[in-house]
């Protein structure tokens, strides 16, 4: 029986990583990197910046700082979070019909979960129930966040499931011994990118916010209308 539904962020609760690989684009190929923000979502999402960075520079012989990096990103961001940044079209009706509790476990630092779900008015569905991969050793896709996250909210992770985006999660909630489920919700996504869901491990994919209160719901999950 579930009792805890883990939410990834990013690409799960808000549409940022759209925003976020297009600055990624522009950015790296100020370091001489050229690559399309699809390719970037496909390789990287769910990663840490210092994950990504570190595997970019294995690949392309480079010597990014990946702290300066990721400062560098953020500040552009910043302000396009302010304007342009939305939930996921349907994620707040899923929140206001869970029957159990959820939680998040991003790769995201807390400062920015706490902005960004506050902009895109998601903050209230989670109190202190907000978990990020800087309380933890390692990223996804290891385990330690959503056993951290599952820990910290008082149930086991066989009893738990993660809504997730990225084949890092993915991989990352099946390491940890919990169910996951893919999401196609986010802007950077399109229905062609179930396969590398499915490959990673995912039990079922859906397609956006209605799917996935549909999916919920046939679990038991999803408070009776």
């Amino acid at each position: 029986m579930i009792e805890l539904v883990i939410f990834d962020c990013d690409g799960v609760l808000i549409d940022s990583e759209v925003l976020s690989f297009a600055v990624d684009t522009q950015v790296l190929a100020g370091h001489g990197i050229e690559m399309t923000a699809d390719v970037l979502a496909r390789r990287y999402g769910g990663v840490s910046y210092g994950e990504m960075i570190a595997q970019l520079n294995d690949q392309h012989t480079t010597a990014i700082d990946a702290v300066a990096y990721q400062a560098e990103c953020e500040g552009v961001l910043e302000g396009l979070f302010e304007t342009d940044l939305r939930a996921i079209s349907g994620i707040s009706d899923v929140l206001k019909s869970l029957a159990v509790p959820c939680c998040v476990a991003s790769a995201s630092d807390l400062a920015r979960l706490d902005k960004c779900l506050g902009v895109t008015g998601l903050l209230e569905f989670f109190g202190p129930r907000i978990f990020s991969v800087e309380e933890v050793k390692h990223g996804k896709p290891a385990p330690d966040i959503f056993l951290h996250a599952a820990n910290e909210c008082g149930f086991s992770p066989e009893r738990s499931i993660v809504i997730e985006d990225s084949p890092a999660g993915i991989v990352a909630a099946q390491a940890a011994g919990m169910r996951a489920v893919g999401f196609l919700g986010g802007g950077h996504r399109s229905p062609e990118d179930a396969d590398i869901l499915m490959d990673a491990g995912a039990e079922d994919v859906v397609g956006n916010g209605a799917e996935l209160h549909r999916y919920l719901a046939n679990i038991g999950l999803v408070m009776a209308a």
